[in-house]
């Protein structure tokens, strides 16, 4: 009997959804609180009476730590394991969690959101690698914007958890960020289930117990077809063992990749997040002193953030992520120069343009920041590459949290808009002379594409090539 003998799968298909949902409710935590910091700052306001910079750092400091977080954690997945990892961070997750809910002061807070942001950050390119080293082609970009859908849902519940702990009073906030814990322990036990991946065995040399993991996929697939079908019995012979370093995300045939992934994820997070974190906040100036009607806006406009990673997930696979890249990048343009040009000066309008802008972003780029990055890399970089491109896109968001507010103060909400108005124009642009079609394509095919540079031939142009 092999260790992965004991894993309930009633079918190949079952197993991959069971990797996706677990991969995905690591990112409902991650959502969590990361968006629950936001319901939190308004008491913690009363509660410490911090404000100005120190409020900012409070609301920035887990996408701080998020920036280190992609940067190492997807470079500590390609050189250690994805389970291995995958598990390790969930432990961290956990402590930080806790202790972020029990400080005494904004300096404590301040620094165990940073070091929470570690774990939270590494979870993206741990997650979506497995994710994407299990599935099949054909539904290989729904399984990972899944996983972006599950962020959203865990923001929205984050709003749900705020109003529901309104009335506990001044530590209120501390359950907030307890109950991210709570949910991260049940997910750490059911993750312990999931296996290594077979074909990051498989580059490392480790054949045996890539073997291994096989004997029990063949199992609940059932037949060699099944199998062939899901893409998990490419690349089956021992593969050379290649040493990587983070220089090659630069190098000509990865370039490309790198330069792509990068600049629509940062153009995406700069207006996400500088609209995420502080919805409360930009909402209480039209809500006459109502909290309570702050947060029904925000658990609204997250709400459609959920609706668009839902209507993403069902549409990647018929339109492709090219078209559904640029489409989204053109309305939120649209939805957030309406918004800079005054059209949101009334509460219901606000809302109703800013919930908008958010389905938008999590339609396009929000649920393909994960795809994209897991397709053009290769296995020996996947998680290197989503980790790079995730870290710079923490940049973005950094910029987001910060400057918006100041910008505000400054400027005013409609004319501070423009800047997320100019930043999706820079994305959409971007998108349109660096995006690939990968829709359909094998991850061996994939990888083809990406050794070459990505041409513009596509995959015919490698063949002829070779």
């Amino acid at each position: 009997m092999t260790q992965h003998e004991h894993l309930p799968a009633h079918s190949l298909q079952a197993f991959q959804r069971k990797v996706a949902v677990l991969s995905g409710a690591g990112m409902f935590i991650d959502g969590f609180d990361v968006s629950v910091i936001a319901v939190a700052l308004p008491g913690l306001k009363e509660s410490w009476g911090i404000t100005g910079i120190v409020e900012g750092l409070v609301a920035s400091a887990a996408i701080v730590g998020m920036f280190f977080g992609m940067l190492f954690g997807g470079r500590l997945a390609d050189r250690f394991g994805r389970r291995r990892m995958y598990l390790i961070d969930l432990t961290g997750f956990i402590c930080f969690a806790l202790l972020a809910a029990m400080t005494q002061n904004p300096v404590e807070l301040i620094l165990t959101r940073l070091l929470l942001g570690l774990f939270i950050g590494a979870d993206y390119p741990i997650s979506s690698s497995i994710t994407a080293e299990f599935t099949p082609p054909a539904t290989r970009g729904r399984y990972i914007i899944f996983m972006s859908l599950m962020w959203q849902a865990g923001a929205f519940f984050a709003y749900l958890a705020g109003m529901a702990m309104f009335g506990i009073g001044d530590n209120a906030w501390r359950w907030m960020l307890m109950l991210g814990a709570v949910i991260a322990v049940i997910v750490l036990f059911m993750r312990a289930e999931v296996p290594e991946s077979p074909r990051w065995l498989r580059a490392h040399g480790r054949n045996e117990e890539a073997e291994e993991v096989m004997v029990y996929i063949r199992h609940i697939a059932g037949n060699d077809a099944a199998l062939h079908a899901a893409g998990l019995d490419a690349g089956a012979s021992a593969a050379p063992v290649q040493k990587t370093r983070w220089v090659e995300l630069f190098s000509r045939r990865m370039i490309k990749a790198t330069v792509f992934c990068s600049v629509f994820w940062f153009a995406f997070a700069v207006s996400f997040y500088g609209i995420q974190m502080y919805t409360p906040t930009i909402l209480a100036p039209f809500t006459s002193g109502s909290k309570v009607l702050s947060y029904a806006g925000s658990a609204v406009i997250a709400l459609l953030g959920v609706a668009g990673a839902a209507i993403g997930m069902i549409s990647v696979e018929k339109i492709g992520r090219r078209k559904q890249m640029l489409w989204a990048f053109l309305g939120m343009v649209i939805v957030l120069s309406a918004l800079a040009l005054g059209a949101g000066e009334q509460f219901g309008m606000l809302v109703a343009l800013l919930a908008v802008a958010i389905l938008l972003a999590n339609l396009g780029p929000g649920v393909l920041d994960m795809v994209y990055p897991n397709e053009m890399f290769p296995t020996r970089l996947r998680g290197s590459g989503v980790g790079f491109a995730g870290s710079i896109s923490r940049i973005g968001a950094i910029l987001g949290v910060t400057v918006f507010p100041e910008m505000v103060q400054t400027w005013g909400m409609a004319h501070s808009t423009w800047l997320f108005a100019g930043v999706a124009a820079f994305g959409m642009i971007v998108s349109f002379f660096l995006a690939p079609e990968t829709k359909g394509k094998s991850l061996d095919e994939l990888e083809a594409l990406a050794n070459a540079g990505w041409p513009r031939g596509g995959l015919e142009a490698v063949v002829s090539h070779n």
